[in-house]
């Protein structure tokens, strides 16, 4: 399989050791241990992530508990943000479709989260990026929209001599908003250059 962007080798074996050990400690849960067989005949697939996307194709939550006063479903899959709760089901899912495979993994086992901190930094930095992006792209339509107003307010001044002081209040308001709105463009584009943009 080509490697997931952004996931190294080292990464790769990071992933590895970590279902290594999520594999030892859920020994007396037999779901766990078919979906932890499963995810380490291809470790590379394997994505650990704070929060399951509704965008994401193929995702599971693993509840990995010492102490627990709520009882929690130790796995869940998801296929397109539709709950499979048979996970066998979910695998034949999963290795029809390929792909990545979102992680979320909530814990009280301090080692696993040692271990897995680092590797949904990438997958959080990421994610960062993915929002910046849209909330450009959201800004930069909403300024088109706003500068579009304010020439047909400019235009309406020109031809409407008697509503000068109102048509002017509102150009003035529409200058502030376009200034605010470029101005966060502006912190976004400087966040978005600071990461690196393959995460």
């Amino acid at each position: 399989m080509v490697p997931l962007e952004g996931y190294g080798e080292n990464m790769r074996e990071e992933i590895d050791k970590l279902l290594v050990y999520i594999g030892r400690v859920t020994g007396q849960v037999p779901v766990l241990q078919v979906i932890i067989g499963y995810l380490l005949s291809d470790p590379s697939r394997v994505r650990f992530v704070d929060t399951l996307d509704a965008n994401r194709q193929l995702g599971m939550v693993l509840s990995i508990h010492r102490r627990i006063e709520l009882p929690m479903a130790p796995w869940q899959g998801y296929i397109k943000s539709v709950l499979v709760p048979d996970a066998l089901t979910w695998i034949q899912a999963a290795r029809a479709m390929g792909g990545e495979i979102a992680v979320r993994l909530s814990s009280d086992d301090p080692v696993l989260l040692q271990r897995l901190t680092p590797l949904v930094a990438p997958e959080r930095a990421r994610h960062e990026r993915v929002v910046m992006a849209d909330r450009m792209q959201n800004l930069r339509q909403e300024l088109d929209r706003a500068l579009d107003l304010y020439n047909e307010v400019r235009h309406l001044m020109e031809i409407d001599q008697e509503r000068q002081a109102e048509l002017e209040k509102f150009l003035a308001m529409a200058e502030a908003e376009m200034q605010n709105m470029g101005r966060e463009l502006s912190q976004i584009k400087e966040r978005m250059q600071e990461s690196p943009p393959n995460v």
